[in-house]
């Protein structure tokens, strides 16, 4: 046994040296090439991050107008297509490309398969009124808690050369009674899902695996002694494809089926969504000194299962956006939004349902 041990760690300490030297190499030679091309960026006549030669006063806050053209260089590394024009230095992303790496850890960059819109299940973080949800009451505030984890993402994959990227999803929704004394909790959704997302020039694909389970809240059931509780817990898969016919318009499709479904509350198991999104740029700004832009938008989404007989389940919401135009260029959103078809909320889910509601949401 002791032998085997002192086997055991003679082969770690190897591995160990070893991975050191390899990961010494690479970082000395990614070291180089980053000074290499920082003096290459740099090497014009003012401070402006541009590959060529340019005639502009970044140094003094001015606009910069950079290349032959007299027109910023699109930010690299940007999949999301948003006016991201930007003097700042390339994404991690694009290092990883010039270095010749196959992808990049916890990936600093747009995300590829950007939320949907007009999607009342989006993962973000949000904050809205509702007005007259006839499944659960005139006023109710609706929260939202949710984030995107990019793990790693590839480079150069497939004839297209596109990029692959794997991440993690966590979200909550929940309701609440603001009304009521005490505001109660109506529902809360609780969400984690596995994105495969990959994207090539203009398009994007997501395929999903994920969970979703509902409770019912405490002070709720007590109000209510009669409500029959059950448990609205469910694994699916989905599979989405997105489209920017043009910079201002984008197009979606997709389609899922639920592997597996608590049997107190069976839904059908096959669903579908489509929906676009227009953008309104000509109404909107940008602001290169402070790197923001915003603009409006108005945005449709439509679900389909075989439990919605009585009403096309419809999503419209029109509203602002306000970004950045570099990084993992995250969004503001104020908008209004109307929904029109069945409850999204846990339980209640099969009632049908339509209201509007003011929402504030902060995410990609």
């Amino acid at each position: 046994m002791p032998i085997t041990k002192s086997l055991f760690g003679g082969i770690l300490i190897t591995l160990s040296l070893i991975s050191g030297i390899l990961i010494g190499e690479d970082a000395y030679e990614s070291e180089t090439l980053l000074n290499e091309r920082s003096t290459e960026r740099y090497s014009g006549p003012c401070g402006c991050s541009c590959e060529s030669t340019c005639s502009c006063g970044c140094s003094d806050g001015s606009s910069c107008e950079c290349g032959s053209d007299g027109v910023i260089n699109i930010a690299p590394g940007s999949t999301d297509l948003n006016p991201q024009r930007s003097p700042f230095p390339e994404s991690d992303c694009d290092f990883a490309k010039t270095c010749g790496l196959w992808g990049v850890w916890l990936p600093e960059c747009p995300v590829l398969f950007r939320p949907l819109l007009a999607d009342p299940r989006q993962i973000c973080y949000s904050v809205g009124w509702r007005f007259n949800d006839q499944a659960l009451g005139k006023n109710i505030i609706d929260v939202s808690f949710g984030d995107t984890l990019a793990i790693y993402r590839w480079n150069d994959i497939g004839p297209w050369h596109g990029e692959l990227q794997l991440e993690l999803e966590g979200a909550l929704w929940a309701v609440f009674d603001p009304l009521h004394e005490s505001s109660p909790l109506i529902d809360a959704d609780y969400y984690v899902g596995f994105p495969i997302t990959y994207a090539f020039d203009r398009w994007q694909f997501r395929i999903r695996g994920y969970h979703v389970s509902t409770h019912i809240g405490d002070e709720f059931l007590i109000d209510n002694p009669y409500f029959y509780r059950r448990n609205p817990s469910a694994e699916f898969i989905d599979f989405f494809v997105s489209n920017d016919f043009t910079d201002e318009i984008r197009y979606y499709a997709g389609v899922g089926v639920i592997i597996h479904q608590d049997k107190t509350f069976k839904t059908g198991r096959v669903f579908a969504e489509i929906g676009s999104e227009v953008r309104l740029r000509q109404m909107g700004f940008t602001d290169f000194r402070n790197q923001l832009y915003g603009e409006p938008y108005y945005a449709m989404n439509f679900r389909f299962r075989k439990d919605f007989k009585h009403h096309i389940d419809q999503t419209y919401v029109i509203g602002y956006e306000i970004g950045k135009l570099y990084g993992l260029c995250r969004k503001l959103r104020f908008y209004m939004e109307y929904h029109d078809g069945y409850s999204l909320d846990g339980q209640f889910q099969k009632i049908a349902t339509n209201y509007l509601s003011l929402r504030f949401s902060y995410g990609f």
